[in-house]
């Protein structure tokens, strides 16, 4: 029988604790720091890694719908950019993290163009800039949720759970 990825997880955590951190002498502050950063990092995966495809589904889904208000505010290339890129979107593979994050990364991309306004760089529509606003308001909560537990965001206790943002 295979060693559930959870127990995996702890077992690092508990060889960096417990003799790698142990044995490294006091004078190596640096290794000593990333031996830490390594804990914090896998202590951040434990609980993240079971809902990682969801949680990039939702992030891709959040995306695509700023791509879609934004294709009713924009005309032209800027458009057809961006239906593009959410037509690439709804063909991705929905079991692939990777699949998913290059899906979002295409839409990204046709959402920067128009927000950096092309050659001329013109302004953006009061439309889109709440369009935006609205997204980066929910993107920016789940990704505080998503990473509260390295304890730096002021306000953890008042994040919802990973759950609540899936």
């Amino acid at each position: 029988m295979l060693p559930s990825i959870d127990l995996r997880i702890a077992n690092m955590i508990k060889a960096l604790e417990q003799v790698i951190l142990p044995a490294l002498p006091k004078r190596e502050r640096l290794a000593r720091d990333q031996a830490n950063l390594v804990i914090g990092h896998l202590r951040l995966l434990s609980p993240q890694w079971k809902t990682a495809v969801r949680f990039e589904e939702v992030t891709l889904d959040l995306i695509v719908g700023l791509a879609e208000r934004f294709a009713e505010i924009f005309t032209g290339e800027q458009r057809a950019r961006l239906e593009a890129a959410i037509a690439s979107a709804h063909a991705a593979d929905r079991r692939d993290v990777l699949a998913l994050e290059a899906a979002y990364t295409v839409v990204g991309n046709a959402i920067d163009a128009i927000i950096l306004g092309g050659e001329d760089h013109a302004p953006l529509p009061q439309a889109a800039v709440d369009a935006l606003l609205d997204y980066g308001a929910v993107q920016a909560l789940r990704e505080r949720a998503w990473f509260k537990g390295n304890g730096l965001d002021p306000h953890a206790a008042e994040l919802p759970e990973i759950s609540a943002i899936l």
